[in-house]
């Protein structure tokens, strides 16, 4: 009788044991990884170095310990503003087409401007962002703390750009970018002024290790348009011509046609059917920031390797370091190995 109690108690834990090793879902490995130099290594500058990797990590990331790449400065993103040794604002305008410019009777078609003191628009309240635009002087503007980016528009010049840049680190605080497209604003076959604008911010920093500078694409700054015609969306962007747009080759792109009627085509009535006056707005941000030094994958869940290689192009000592986790909705765990390398200059033959 005990026997055959032991029996079917064997047989229940084994029944058991096999459900779980078939599902493994709640198995959970603290993370188990060793790495180490390659024997057959030479250390010189131009020769690739080998890392021998042992263990069983999900996820393995590599810091070469060269400038950007330190893994002691991953997280190092803030600065004080008084390290913050320049930011200059660097634009080249075409002026593509259309009949404004500062030397003529329409005036200009186009003006910037920047400020540290605007903390940016609604974004989902038309009438609201509208509201507070389209009032906008010129006055209230400077008296507001806006300063105007020193463009001078000459006129229709296609194929030209004309070069401009700004001093702008009275703005490091909280920088925005505002541009205001103003061509004609209604009348049968009026050509609107198109523009196309490519630039950058650069900012240069007091680094831990010396001067740093950090570039920041005109494109990716711009964030949200206020049209003033309240027969399209306050917020009309990237639709063509009669429209604001950041999906062309431009970083920027002002673009015309002709109001109610194209005189190229044959077609009635196939131009712009609504005016075309409006802003965009860089996102209101500080700049007093450098980018966090970044790693290279070695490893994830979807490759296996045993080694890792990696040439250094100039000689120096050089902190290598490899992060090795593990993570699941039980847990997660991590290693971090650093290796010392110094690499020589090679000898001349």
């Amino acid at each position: 009788m005990t026997g055959r109690i032991l029996t079917y108690t064997a047989a229940a834990f084994l029944l058991v044991m096999a459900s779980a090793g078939c599902e493994q879902t709640d198995i959970y490995y603290e993370v188990d990884s060793n790495v180490t130099l390659n024997a057959e290594n030479t250390y010189y500058a131009g020769d690739p170095v080998v890392f021998n990797i042992a263990g069983n990590p999900d996820n393995l990331v590599f810091y070469s310990g060269e400038p950007g790449h330190e893994y002691k400065y991953k997280d190092y993103y803030d600065v004080p503003v008084e390290d913050v040794l320049s930011m200059t604002l660097d634009l080249e305008i075409q002026h593509r087409a259309g009949n404004h410019g500062v030397d003529t009777k329409n005036g200009p078609g186009l003006e910037i401007w920047y400020t540290d003191k605007f903390e940016g628009l609604n974004g989902s309240d038309a009438p609201a962002d509208r509201a507070m635009v389209k009032g906008w002087t010129e006055e209230q503007m400077l008296a507001e703390g806006w300063k105007k980016f020193p463009y001078e528009d000459p006129g229709r010049q296609q194929d030209v750009f004309v070069k401009c840049s700004a001093d702008v680190l009275s703005c490091v605080t909280n920088f925005c970018l505002a541009f205001h497209w103003m061509p004609d604003l209604e009348g049968e076959n009026t050509l609107i002024d198109t523009y196309w604008i490519n630039g950058s911010l650069t900012v240069v920093i007091n680094g831990l290790n010396g001067p740093e500078t950090m570039t920041y694409d005109l494109k990716n700054m711009m964030g949200t348009t206020v049209m003033f015609d309240e027969t399209i969306s306050a917020y009309h962007v990237n639709s063509g011509n009669g429209s604001i747009r950041l999906d062309t080759n431009q970083d920027l792109t002002f673009a015309g046609g002709y109001y109610l009627d194209n005189p190229g085509t044959e077609a009635e009535n196939d131009g712009i059917d609504h005016r075309c006056e409006g802003w965009i707005f860089s996102t209101p941000r500080p700049f007093n920031s450098r980018n966090a030094d970044t790693g290279v994958v070695v490893k994830n869940l979807q490759n296996a390797v045993d080694s890792y290689s990696y040439t250094y192009e100039n000689p120096g000592t050089y902190q290598a370091t490899f992060v090795s986790t593990n993570y699941n909705y039980l847990g997660a765990s991590e290693e971090v190995k650093h290796i010392q390398v110094t690499i020589l200059d090679r000898p001349i033959e």
